[in-house]
């Protein structure tokens, strides 16, 4: 462009104004709508605005107090926490309890080359992450914070190498969370959080140099949402009933009783009456025992007592209580022994696995941020492990209503088979199959049973070879399994099944039930032998349960 010249916009056409206008229209909703919506007003913002996450106030960053925008305060929700010592108790039950737990470091995926070593150095630092404290301590301090103020902030400081020195729990009510533009926590390396000290704002921190780990965020609020803000209201009305029952004790003006004395006598008379009585009874343990000597007409009225404790006081404990999934059982009326094992399973479903949980997230973050291991992972032991008595027993349906072999159960238990045949039962022979007193072999061995021990028989009610699924079994299952297969006998006749008033078990309480009993039947389409149908009666299995299972 010459110099001198005179830059003029060219206006925007006609199409790409009734283009922009168009974004703004919703189709049918016009004027000539009888009581219609109309049309929206045009957006008045600019467009980088939208989606910003919450409507923030203006000039947030620069109320540098931290939470002096909610109701309570960081020292506030301590003082609470401090003063009602039913809340406190319930605090630290949590914190004993994951402080309990045991843990350990593990990879995340096997076949890490090195991962052991690693493993072993991670363990051995968060042995005293902080260098002060054990492990136990430091995770105690933070669950308090979690707990209390839900602010809970890990602090890592490195040596000059880069390497991680420790890692330290600061105080979280001294953090203040800032926010960019779109009402998210900056990126690093801006500042995303800071720390104020004394009333001013002592120190910056970016993203990736600070862990504010609030469990209980919500989209419109910049702190967490920690449990004993929740019931503050709640804490507040057992605070004022504990003062009262102080109060009662201390400056109590309703004495135990009254005493009235002849009518004759004057102030001056009671007076000196009283404080001869109180002389005599005050700090004379033993005298207050003996025969005492009154005027005529004394007639002694005793007040009555208000109630210490009623409904109100247990319904506060449990509401309390629940805010922690901490069972009530302790400050409640007594319940019964399953009413108590009911109410601890479900606390430590409802409020330790979700308190375990927020531990290793944390600990996870820390180790993938700070020891630059996201291979490793932290974990509690005993998490993943299976119940023993839930596996036997769900192995034990699908192998007697033959849905698995008992090949395949023993290769899910991790057990080997000897000489390639299954031996699920010590008192089978060599091939797998049931024997009688005649045949019968040492387990582990060729030879035959030793005198004096008992042999375990089974008789083949079914034209087919038992398995040692206890079904009769077909050839592909007997080939499956091994066995070679016996010249089948002729059956004896199949017994009566037996009366609806039969003797039934129950878990954990299993009763004997004599081999052919049941004879073979169909239930729903789905076929059991006679051992099975023995089997299930004498646990109190349904066929329901198995088709479940299965």
């Amino acid at each position: 462009m010459p110099s001198g010249g005179v830059e003029t916009p060219i206006p925007a056409s006609v199409f790409a104004r009734l283009s922009a206008a168009t974004r703004y229209v919703i189709t049918g909703a016009g004027p000539e709508s009888w009581f219609g919506p109309q049309q929206p007003l045009v957006p008045q913002a600019p467009p980088d605005v939208k989606g910003r996450q919450w409507d923030y106030p203006f000039g947030v960053n620069l109320n540098y107090v931290p939470r002096s925008d909610n109701l309570l305060s960081f020292g506030e929700l301590r003082a609470l926490s401090d003063a009602l010592p039913l809340l406190r108790a319930v605090i630290e039950t949590r914190k004993d309890q994951i402080a309990a737990l045991n843990w350990t470091i593990r990879p995340r995926f096997s076949g890490g080359s090195g991962a052991s070593n690693r493993c072993a150095a991670l363990r051995a630092f968060l042995a005293m992450p902080d260098r002060r404290h054990d492990f136990a301590t430091w995770l105690r301090m933070l669950v308090e914070d979690m707990l209390v103020i839900d602010a809970a902030t890990i602090y890592p400081r490195y040596t000059r190498s880069g390497a991680v020195y420790s890692l330290d729990v600061i105080d979280g009510a001294t953090i203040k969370p800032l926010i960019g533009e779109d009402g998210r926590a900056p990126v690093s390396p801006d500042p995303a959080y800071q720390q104020v000290l004394h009333g001013v704002p002592a120190a910056d921190f970016a993203a990736d140099e600070l862990l504010y780990l609030p469990r209980n965020m919500r989209s419109h609020r910049l702190y967490g949402f920690s449990p004993v803000e929740q019931i503050a209201l709640t804490i507040n009305i057992a605070l004022r009933r504990e003062q009262a029952t102080l109060d009662y004790y201390n400056t109590g003006s309703i004495p135990d009783s009254f005493a009235t004395l002849p009518k004759d006598w004057t102030v001056d008379q009671i007076r000196q009456f009283q404080d001869y009585f109180d002389a005599l009874m005050s700090g004379n343990l033993a005298r207050r025992r003996m025969v005492k000597f009154m005027p005529a007409e004394f007639k002694l009225t005793e007040t009555r007592q208000p109630p210490l404790k009623d409904m109100y006081d247990e319904w506060l404990a449990r509401v309390i209580c629940y805010a922690f999934s901490v069972p009530a059982s302790a400050f409640v009326t007594q319940v019964n022994r399953a009413t108590s094992q009911t109410l601890r399973a479900q606390a430590a479903t409802e409020g330790l696995v979700p308190l375990k949980a927020w531990v290793k997230i944390a600990l996870d973050r820390m180790i993938a941020l700070c020891f630059r291991a996201p291979d490793l992972e932290f974990c509690w032991v005993g998490d993943d492990a299976v119940d023993p008595l839930e596996q036997a027993q769900t192995i034990a349906i699908l192998v007697n209503a033959g849905v698995k072999t008992v090949a395949e159960a023993r290769a899910e238990l991790g057990l080997g088979q000897a000489n390639g045949v299954v031996k699920g039962n010590p008192y089978h022979d060599e091939r797998g199959q049931f024997t009688d007193a005649d045949h019968a072999v040492e387990p582990g061995t060729h030879g035959p049973v030793k005198p004096g021990r008992g042999v375990q028989i089974a008789e083949n009610k079914n034209p087919t070879t038992m398995s040692d699924a206890g079904v009769g079994g077909s050839p592909q299952q007997v080939a499956q399994l091994g066995v070679i297969p016996e010249p089948a006998e002729v059956p004896p006749p199949e017994p009566a099944a037996p009366p609806p008033s039969a003797p039934v078990g129950r878990s954990g309480a299993p009763i004997e039930i004599e081999p052919g009993t049941n004879t073979p039947a169909t239930n729903d389409g789905v076929p059991y032998s006679g051992h099975a149908l023995d089997r299930m009666q004498g646990r109190g299995i349904p066929p329901s349960v198995v088709q479940d299972t299965i």
